[in-house]
């Protein structure tokens, strides 16, 4: 997209982290360093959930682009431009985004496109735990509201899938892209994913079984401090103060000793898995007369 209205497209990306980044085109064509969005104070745009994506879009009728952030779990945020389409700046604290019930708005990605062919953008949004759901525009394009949400596709059952058998379907945190893939009119999806397919590994040999044995007890003594640990850490959340000092450097220390532990343990667990991504495409199909 045109971030800037400077006549060439610019990237923008989200992060796990929730800081914006802007990849400017350069006059070789290529991209400038990423750089962090700043507000109209000069302070780093920052999401209030992790796992974001970002696409700018005008919601509010003024003529310039906003943002508008999904989120793995929390709501869709905007930030409004109080500067130029030209030159973007922002207020400094998000909103959510709300449909015209006032119902936050919910997804892995927030997509613009009009999936029912009125003329106006819709909002298609992945999901955190799969499937995909669509939010109509009721409004107009440069100020939306939106209906409540409706699946295209629903969330599917969790299933523990084996390596040797693949997936059967889009698994979670789905992102989403809308396209006339087929080109016969009608938007198809695009719907990207991350899944675990799992495997078993042999049994242990008597060996390995006795350097389990051997290890099991320091290790759940281990696990036992880094429980309570966490427990006096947990005694403070939500009161005045704050966790103190003392309680985050208690789990530093109990996690020094636990991790290398859970890493010698973990060698003798039988079940594994293997993250992958896949890119899934639905094609919309022709409504049939009479339904």
């Amino acid at each position: 997209m045109d971030y800037d209205a400077d006549g060439d497209l610019d990237i923008l990306s989200g992060s796990y982290t929730g800081e914006l980044y802007l990849f400017e085109r350069n006059a070789e064509g290529g991209f400038e360093q990423g750089r962090y969005l700043l507000d109209a104070k000069g302070e780093d745009l920052k999401a209030k959930s992790s796992s974001v994506t970002v696409e700018a879009i005008d919601v509010d009728a003024d003529d310039d682009l906003d943002l508008v952030l999904g989120a793995r779990i929390g709501a869709v945020e905007v930030f409004e431009n109080v500067g130029t389409r030209s030159s973007p700046a922002y207020d400094g604290t998000s909103r959510p985004l709300l449909t015209a019930a006032g119902d936050r708005v919910k997804g892995s990605n927030a997509h613009h496109a009009d999936w029912d062919g009125d003329g106006l953008l819709d909002l298609v949004l992945g999901s955190e735990y799969g499937g995909v759901n669509w939010y109509r525009n009721l409004a107009s394009n440069n100020a939306p509201k939106y209906a409540a949400s409706e699946p295209l596709i629903e969330k599917g059952e969790f299933k523990q899938r084996q390596e040797v058998d693949g997936p059967e379907g889009a698994g979670s945190r789905t992102k989403v892209f809308v396209t006339d893939w087929n080109h016969d009119g009608l938007p198809d999806l695009l719907v990207g994913d991350v899944q675990w397919l799992y495997y078993t590994l042999p049994p242990l040999t008597a060996e390995q079984e006795a350097e389990k044995l051997a290890l099991t007890p320091a290790y759940e003594a281990a696990e036992a401090v880094l429980d309570e640990a966490y427990e006096y850490r947990n005694s403070f959340v939500g009161k005045p103060g704050g966790i103190p000092d003392d309680a985050k450097a208690r789990i530093d220390e109990a996690s020094r000793v636990w991790r290398p532990l859970a890493r010698k343990m973990a060698k003798f667990d039988r079940t594994k898995s293997n993250t992958h991504g896949w890119v899934w495409l639905y094609l919309q199909q022709p409504a049939v007369e009479g339904e």
